[in-house]
């Protein structure tokens, strides 16, 4: 009797633990933001992720405060829609309440492939990352996890079919 118990419980458990691992959180980034970067400022390049972050791939953590990140967070950038930030940067560069002059060194910057401190956000122009080509993510392959919650419920099914 004590074992049923404890079977249950771990059958329940290995099905909540199969939802939340189907059921995963969106990330917040989005790999579109380059490219719409690059649409919106008319880049002669991809930008690398230290346009806006530290680090290259950048995440949440790495966010840095510089000029233009912080001006498109202001002009009503959502993060994860790359439609909000070509709109946001339109926003920016037609802005009255910036200096026309400062605008237009950020965009002249940016033209160049440099950041606000001179450093160059082109990506590689050669070899294997050469290629940026506007296409939806893989989908998340989910191949395992559902043999594994079959299995369980399989198993549950069938143990309860004995005990009966």
């Amino acid at each position: 009797m004590q074992t049923s118990k404890w079977i249950r419980k771990l059958a329940l458990g290995l099905a909540v633990l199969g939802a939340m691992v189907l059921s995963g959180r969106r990330a917040e980034a989005s790999e579109v933001f380059p490219g719409a970067i690059q649409e919106a400022a008319n880049m002669p390049c991809v930008p690398l992720c230290t346009l806006c972050h530290t680090t290259n791939p950048g995440n949440a953590t790495s966010w840095q405060q510089k000029k233009l990140p912080t001006q498109l967070l202001l002009h009503g950038v959502k993060i994860g829609n790359a439609d909000s930030l070509k709109t946001a940067f339109a926003a920016y560069m037609n802005d009255a309440s910036i200096p026309a002059a400062d605008r237009q060194a950020t965009l002249a910057q940016i033209q160049a492939g440099k950041d606000q401190n001179g450093m160059d956000i082109c990506g590689p122009s050669y070899g294997c990352g050469a290629h940026v080509a506007k296409q939806e993510a893989m989908p998340r392959d989910l191949t395992g996890p559902l043999w594994i919650v079959g299995a369980v419920v399989i198993g549950a099914l069938r143990r309860r079919k004995r005990a009966a």
